[in-house]
């Protein structure tokens, strides 16, 4: 598809046949890629040509009878606001002509019309045109990209749905422009996590005969891992086509590959598995989220899901099992949510039942619905809220208060370890996510003795205390090299400050900038350090400095007040007194 450009459109109104004439004859219409399509006498003939013609350009007098071309300008802008229009006018009717500007219009011609000023006009309106067709045409383009692109799109819609950031006024919307049949109507559904995992013995990565049969999707796969390209696992997938060599080459390429991305490729074929489970079925999206686990929402009634993802289960873990590997496939249902702005709910609580399996083991199907003790005690929950207030404590080093947090997260009236070990998994799960944004490694991050012991014990007295044990142990850490970073950061700024006292730019605002910290954050650091703030703390540095040349040079004041960063004499005078208790003269009558 390419832009191609057609002579542009010219309709010229006036009601003198001579301005009409002179304006046609005047330069090259056709060499500034412009034709002249029409002519009218007046405003009503105008109109009735445009609606006929539909002109790029109209070149209109500002006095024409019955109605003049300000208000002909003003109905044809609101009507045709594409449509360029100068003004033909004397030197005086231009104030009245000046109205039209507010109109939008493009330009004015002055009479007598010369060749040289029309040239520059039809120049400039030949180049805007251009532009905004060039603007039209690119985006005729993107449109074009964004149909190729849906597949991605829908994926990225429904992860973003899943992630419960589109509001619920808009889901609809955006759902029916990619396609997806929510409604009004039936307004429920439930959602699956399949996680695909797989031990990939080193001795069987280079065994191109353990996957023969997976070698078609070997090269996507490759593709897939280097771009990344979350549309390789949209619901509609062509099928590669290789001929006999293509797939010696590509099996012979799969086998050098590293054991992720075979991961990578026994995930994509799983994901073509589920589709081919449910094919034409518009009720059924199938993503892959961001953890590379594959996501089954059913929109609708609740019918036979469970029992159509235990089927589906047990044929991916059938069909992915290969020779000499061991193939995992767990998932987690959610319950039935009735409403599309509970999606978000249904799968945290899919990923919350797939979390589970650290209990009951792999190669499972786990139903939240299910976790629920027997008896008719209440089910932990998750407090999203009062978790990330527990992260944020323990990654800022708040053990005390991260402490308090925890007691309200295991307020819960727990009557069965079960029960505990899922809060115990969400707590430790944050004070993991605390680690790694401080980038806090080893042994302190992630204390698997630990964190085996809390999943292990049987005591529930004892799980909460290891359970606070490693709360505090994280955010100690965590506090510990804060203080560290912070140490260095202000002794080096105060080193800075001896150096650069001197110079009068030197502030707060300079110096946490050549440090790349904020303001507040350097002026807490230097009053916590210093019992000052940063202002009284240079000031005091100064004034030390000031007294120390006074002690052992001859300056005058004023030339000590441009050494220390202080070039206003009389200010200087004044700070010095103030912190000193003596003026210099007094000061130096004194030493001497």
């Amino acid at each position: 598809m390419e832009l191609t450009l057609e002579p542009l459109k010219v309709l010229i109104v006036d009601d003198e046949y001579l301005i009409r004439n002179l304006l046609r004859m005047r330069i090259d219409w056709e060499q500034q890629g412009m034709s002249i399509i029409g002519e009218a006498s007046d405003a009503a003939e105008a109109l009735e040509q445009v609606e006929l013609l539909r002109p790029d350009i109209v070149f209109t007098d500002i006095y024409m009878p019955k109605m003049d071309g300000v208000e002909l300008s003003g109905i044809l802008m609101e009507r045709y606001p594409n449509i360029k229009i100068v003004v033909v006018t004397g030197h005086d009717e231009f104030e009245y002509a000046r109205q039209s500007v507010k109109l939008g219009i493009s330009d004015f011609i002055l009479k007598p019309i010369r060749a040289s000023e029309l040239l520059q006009v039809t120049a400039k309106l030949r180049e805007a045109i251009e532009q905004e067709m060039g603007r039209e045409y690119e985006l005729m383009k993107l449109r074009e990209e964004m149909k190729q692109s849906l597949p991605y799109l829908r994926e990225r819609f429904v992860n973003q749905w899943l992630s419960d950031v589109i509001p619920e006024d808009e889901l609809q919307e955006k759902a029916s422009f990619l396609g997806i049949p929510i409604s009004s109507s039936e307004p429920g559904l439930r959602i699956a996590v399949m996680e695909v995992e797989v031990a990939v013995p080193r001795a069987k990565i280079a065994a191109p005969e353990v996957y023969p049969h997976l070698s078609e999707t070997s090269h996507q796969a490759h593709e897939a891992h280097q771009a990344r390209q979350p549309h390789q696992y949209s619901q509609v997938q062509r099928e590669p086509q290789h001929d006999q060599t293509q797939l010696s080459q590509h099996q012979t390429e799969a086998h050098r590959q590293p054991a992720e991305e075979i991961h990578i490729l026994l995930r994509m074929v799983g994901m073509k598995q589920v589709q081919a489970f449910y094919p034409q079925d518009s009720h059924t999206l199938i993503v892959m989220d961001p953890h590379n686990r594959i996501v089954v929402l059913s929109l609708g009634a609740d019918t036979e899901f469970s029992n159509q993802v235990q089927q589906l289960q047990e044929e991916l873990q059938y069909t992915l099992k290969l020779e000499g590997y061991e193939v995992d496939v767990t998932v987690g249902i959610g319950q039935w949510q009735s409403g599309w702005g509970r999606a978000c709910v249904g799968y945290r609580e899919a990923c919350r039942a797939l979390d589970y399996q650290a209990f009951v083991g792999k190669n499972q199907v786990i139903c939240f619905e299910d976790l629920v003790i027997e008896g008719g005690q209440r089910l932990y929950h998750s407090d999203a809220q009062l978790l990330q207030q527990l992260q944020f404590c323990v990654s800022v080093g708040a053990r005390e208060e991260a402490v308090l947090l925890l007691e309200r997260v295991l307020s819960v009236p727990f009557s069965d370890v079960s029960q505990f070990r899922m809060a115990a998994l969400d707590v430790v799960t944050e004070c993991q996510r605390a680690a790694i944004e401080q980038q806090i490694e080893g042994e302190h991050a992630l204390n698997k003795e630990a964190i085996a012991a809390i999943f292990t014990a049987d005591h529930l007295p004892e799980l909460k205390r290891m359970l606070e044990q490693h709360v505090r142990t994280v955010s100690d850490v965590i506090q510990a090299k804060r203080q560290a970073k912070e140490g260095n950061l202000i002794d080096r700024v105060m080193a800075y400050l001896e150096e650069n006292m001197g110079n009068a730019e030197v502030g707060l605002s300079s110096t946490a900038a050549a440090f790349y910290v904020s303001s507040g954050h350097l002026g807490r650091l230097v009053k916590k350090e210093t019992g000052q703030t940063f202002v009284e703390y240079l000031t005091q540095l100064r004034m030390k400095k000031a007294e120390q040349l006074l002690k052992q040079t001859d300056m005058k004041g004023y030339e000590i007040g441009e050494q220390v960063g202080i070039p206003d004499p009389h200010y200087f005078s004044v700070l010095f007194k103030k912190h000193i208790g003596r003026s210099m003269n007094e000061y130096r009558n004194v030493k001497n």
